[in-house]
Formats: C-alpha cells, structure tokens, sequence
C-alpha cells in the first residue's frame, strides 16, 4: 500500500518537479541577460535602466521556489548529516529522516500560510514594471505547497523502507 501511494505521488512530482526546474532554467537564462543588460546600459551606454533590478529580483523569487519540489525530492536541499550518517544501515535512521520531513512540512505550513496572507495583501503594483504584486506574492504559498506534496511522497518512502526493513548484512548480494 505504500508503495503504491509512492508511486502515486512521485506521478504528480516528478514531473512538477522537472517543469519546475526547467521553467526555473530558463528564468536563470532570462536573468542573465537582463543582467548583461543592465551591466551595457549602465556602465557603457551610461544610461541605467530602471527596471532591470526588480525584473532580476522577481525572477530569482520565482526560480528559488520553482526548483525547490526537485532539489527537496532529490534530497539537494542544505544539511547537516553527521546523524544520518552514523546511523546509516539501521532502521532508526528511517524513522528519524520520518521526523525530520515532520518537522519541514511544518515548517512548509507556517510558510504558506503566511505567504498567503502576505499575497492577499499585495494589492499594489511593483515599483517600475506594470505587474501587480500579488503575482509575485503568490509564488511562496502555491510553491511551497507543491514542495509539501514532495515532503509527504518523501515521508511515505522512509515509512515503506521502515516497514520493509532489510539490514546491509541479509540484503541480496548483486
């Protein structure tokens, strides 16, 4: 049963996730070259634009929380595995990364939700592009909550290994 809920939502992520990375690629493209831009029109033109900056900044907003599902999926995200990797090979390990992805789907909750009431608030426009806030506000909330989804398929896999536990020792020799 749980690898069937596995595999139903690595369904729904994996390919989220990929279109998140790849929407998140093209931004870092698009990026770069408002920022070469920027770098023309300012230092050699010596006519600085005024909308590079924010463009910048809104792209790297979105990019962050695009690649997020995947780099939480693929387990990419910033650690400290001093723990994890003493108890590599036990089964304690397996309940303790169940705490850990607790504790971040917490943390994913307090964060849309707080996001959510930061997007209904976010009524004006943005300084020098003609987009209304709100745009930009909605990418915490409604990515995180992508995120959450690779959170519960990540939780489900360590309660399957748990559950199916077979020590390095008795496991099959390749």
């Amino acid at each position: 049963m749980l690898a069937t809920l596995e595999k139903g939502l690595n369904t729904i992520n994996s390919p989220l996730s990929r279109f998140g990375s790849w929407v998140g690629g093209l931004m870092l493209i698009i990026m770069t070259i408002i920022v070469l831009l920027q770098v023309l029109f300012r230092y050699i033109l010596n006519m600085p634009l005024s909308w590079t900056d924010e463009a910048s900044r809104f792209l790297m907003i979105y990019m962050t929380y695009l690649c997020l599902p995947l780099i939480y999926l693929q387990d990419k995200n910033i650690a400290m595995t001093f723990l994890l990797d003493a108890l590599h090979g036990t089964r304690i390990r397996h309940l303790l990364m169940v705490v850990i992805h607790i504790l971040a789907i917490l943390t994913f909750l307090v964060w849309i939700k707080f996001g959510y009431d930061f997007f209904l608030r976010g009524n004006s426009h943005a300084d020098s592009l003609p987009i209304k806030m709100n745009v930009i506000y909605i990418a915490p909330p409604l990515l995180m909550a992508i995120t959450l989804l690779s959170a519960v398929q990540k939780i489900i896999s360590e309660l399957r290994q748990f559950f199916h536990y077979t020590p390095a020792e008795d496991a099959p020799k390749a």
